[in-house]
């Protein structure tokens, strides 16, 4: 992701933002030093008042965190993630340009690949002891040693870094070179002018030894049922710029009660569950569109860990079969932004054509076609199990797609698994279809077609094909508009495939006061830097957010 950025979402009430990463002006020519500069729209105002950034209280829905940043892959976990460590670089909260963390330039030799990055002096871990481009190195090789690290093969562009991460060779062959202190330099086996972007994402965050040391602005101070304090690192380099003392994250997915809450000013934020028709002011309903997609994929039989008996959902035949018979309008009825295709339509992406009519006559030549050639009785019924997470899918969907396939012979057989133990169960499961949602690490179509390449630490669905594997190798070597047509072309082929089932774009609503907190604002993955936020003054523009005791309950 990250993201943050990347991750992966669930089907749930609320999600997160679009939009599109600005470029950054990448200098060709030889080893040219390129500084970097915080954008002015992430610093706070001069008279921000000290005293009232004590503590501030965000609610969320309730979930089993992983604040491991090289292990998870949660969107929930990352908003945290970016309170408690940092890497070379970090998203402007406004613009999610890539700004300075613990780089303060980097230089790109002219065939683009070979990176130079130079630290900071003053960084520090929350210990007090300094981080080195040895740690940087350190938490990297960690991060491709790690089992199952989902962002992990986002570095295979790292020189030896697959080989590595695949136990072919061992870490001197990784190329990532210290040459002192402050200077680290990465060779890559080809350019890829996303680099800087993919090292803002969590996942690529400088780690301590010790999991209780952090290189972010916050440590986690304390952690108990349903709730988690974040406290000021005093070790942290910009500790200037932070300007909470303490954050209070507080789970509950009582959404009149949550209202309540932010009413009478006792939460500031809430990026969890809400009854929005009870929130007094309408101006803290923050609703935007997500770059991510929420679709359905199979699960080939390779990708399960006790594939038994005979299946039929690895072949293309039998899935697009099912395609044809999606009731494709039905399905997206109450999707704000319904999706066509798999991949966020960014600017410049040539158009490609997607799922967008049903014909269940062509689904039920399709299927008597596929029967036939695997040698299966028209009469003979194919199960179809459909994992899903509890209150993830409504049951509407569920029967849709039930009466949809019902006249191809097909069974479908939904499971429902608890939400907080959906998404680390899948790559055990051995069910056939499942539900995600997507949310791109980076605005680049790469970030969703990643998760459908043949060795990628994403690939969760045991699809391979050698051609579209190709087709993203070759886009990494082309220019922009020349990268973007070869990567409509691969995303063509997995649609083609039959693999996934795109609903919609998603959007996320939070509820926040922007009169009365600051360093906050709606960007395209709903991340939003802690240590920028802080509380401003009260004015009477807010007031209407304060109410009597028990007013709203």
């Amino acid at each position: 992701m990250s993201s943050i950025k990347k991750i992966f979402l669930v089907f749930m009430t609320f999600s997160a933002v679009c939009g599109l990463f600005p470029q950054h002006n990448e200098n060709t020519e030889d080893d040219d030093i390129l500084q970097l500069e915080a954008e002015d729209g992430s610093a706070a105002p001069a008279e921000i008042d000290s005293s009232l950034q004590g503590n501030f209280t965000i609610i969320e829905s309730v979930q089993t965190h992983d604040l491991n940043p090289q292990t998870t892959s949660y969107v929930f976990d990352t908003q945290i993630l970016s309170g408690l460590y940092e890497g070379l670089f970090s998203y402007n909260p406004v613009t999610l340009e890539p700004q300075p963390a613990i780089a303060v330039d980097y230089r790109i030799s002219r065939d683009k690949t070979r990176w130079s990055f130079t630290l900071r002096e003053d960084a520090k871990f929350s210990s007090g002891e300094r981080i080195t481009a040895q740690d940087v190195k350190d938490s990297w090789l960690h991060l491709l040693s790690t089992e199952n690290a989902p962002f992990a093969s986002l570095f295979d562009i790292v020189k030896g870094a697959a080989d590595f991460r695949n136990g072919k060779c061992d870490a001197s062959e990784v190329g990532i070179y210290v040459n002192s202190d402050t200077r680290l330099t990465v060779h890559l086996v080809k350019p890829a002018n996303y680099f800087i972007k993919l090292l803002c994402h969590s996942a690529f965050s400088v780690i301590h030894r010790s999991p209780t040391v952090y290189s972010g602005p916050f440590v986690l101070y304390d952690q108990a049922d349903r709730t988690l304090i974040l406290r000021k690192n005093r070790y942290y380099w910009d500790i200037a710029g932070t300007h909470l003392s303490q954050i209070t994250i507080l789970q509950s997915d009582d959404a009149e009660e949550n209202a309540y809450l932010f009413n009478t000013g006792l939460a500031d934020w809430i990026c969890g569950d809400a009854d929005t028709r009870k929130i007094l002011n309408p101006a803290a309903l923050q609703l935007s569109a997500e770059f991510g997609t929420n679709y359905f994929f199979f699960k080939l039989p390779a990708a399960k860990p006790s594939a038994s008996g005979r299946s039929v959902w690895d072949k293309a035949e039998f899935r697009n079969a099912l395609l044809e018979a999606v009731p494709w309008d039905e399905l997206r009825r109450n999707s704000m932004i319904p999706a066509q295709t798999f991949v966020y339509p960014l600017a410049g992406y040539p158009q490609v054509d997607g799922f967008s009519y049903t014909d269940e006559a062509e689904a039920l030549n399709l299927m008597t076609e596929a029967r036939r050639a695997a040698g299966i009785p028209d009469d003979e019924k194919i199960p179809l199990v459909f994992e899903i997470p509890e209150n993830g899918v409504s049951s509407e969907i569920t029967e849709l797609l039930k009466a949809a396939w019902a006249p191809l012979g097909v069974e479908l057989q939904v499971r429902s698994v608890p939400s907080w133990l959906y998404l680390s169960g899948v790559k055990n499961s051995d069910a056939d279809l499942f539900s995600y949602g997507w949310i791109g690490d980076f605005a680049d179509p790469l970030t969703f077609l990643e998760l459908f390449r043949g060795d990628s630490t994403l690939n969760d669905s045991g699809w391979k094909n050698d051609e579209f594997d190709s087709l993203l190798d070759q886009a990494a070597l082309s220019d922009e508009e020349e990268r973007y047509r070869l990567l409509a072309e691969a995303e063509t082929i997995l649609l083609d495939s039959g693999m996934v089932i795109p609903l919609f774009h998603p959007v996320s609503l939070n509820i926040i006061n922007p009169e009365n907190t600051g360093g906050w604002a709606a960007n395209a993955f709903d991340l939003h830097p802690l240590k920028y936020i802080y509380k401003k003054p009260y004015s009477p523009a807010s007031s209407k957010t304060v109410v009597l005791e028990n007013s709203v309950r």
